[in-house]
């Protein structure tokens, strides 16, 4: 009986301890996603520089991080307006990412232990059209798993070098046929008008 009475004192700590546990992470999670909102509304006016055409030096100080841990904010930034721009803006938003150091520290995040990390930095460097990193992109696409391989197909499909479509076509072709239609999508990226070859 009395061995009945512990464990079940043992089994409520435990519980107790769990759910003290998730609240804290839940709060945790809530505070950096109020914090790093915050700091977005701080670097988004650039994106409104960029629109109004106004000179290329004051959205590249605008875009510059205030802090130290601004840099992944300011991307986030760049790549949410990224995705719905062509042309000039578009093209003054790359420069600005090389001129910071963003490709520099995506090519740097592909060498990361952590896949999101490296998941990360592939389909940034593909929209930025990093055409330095392909070769490595390469590398991982030819050596990480399923999941990994559509990031970089993805990006090596934005940043559209038909150099590596033999590469792409061989990887498309070992997927499972749920995701034929998505690679196939995805490689009519490379004759997609505008791209730099």
């Amino acid at each position: 009986m009395a061995f009945v009475i512990v464990a079940t004192i043992l089994l409520l700590l435990i519980v107790l301890a769990m759910s003290v546990y998730l609240l804290v992470l839940r709060a945790w999670i809530r505070l950096r996603a109020r914090y790093r909102a915050g700091r977005a509304a701080l670097y988004r006016p650039a994106i409104e520089l960029v629109l109004m055409e106004e000179p290329y030096e004051a959205i590249r100080e605008a875009l510059r991080p205030r802090r130290w841990a601004d840099g992944d904010i300011v991307q986030e930034v760049m790549v949410e307006s990224m995705r719905h721009l062509e042309g000039e803006p578009f093209e003054t938003l790359c420069r600005a990412a090389r001129d910071l150091g963003f490709v520099a520290d995506n090519e740097r995040g592909l060498d990361s232990r952590d896949r999101h990390r490296r998941g990360h930095a592939m389909e940034r460097l593909g929209l930025l059209r990093a055409h330095k990193a392909v070769p490595r992109i390469v590398e991982l696409l030819l050596g990480e798993k399923m999941d990994m391989q559509l990031v970089a197909l993805r990006a090596l499909a934005a940043i559209g070098d038909p150099s590596v479509l033999p590469h792409f076509v061989a990887v498309a072709g070992r997927m499972p046929p749920g995701l034929l239609p998505r690679t196939a999508s995805m490689m009519l990226e490379f004759g997609a008008p505008g791209r730099d070859a």
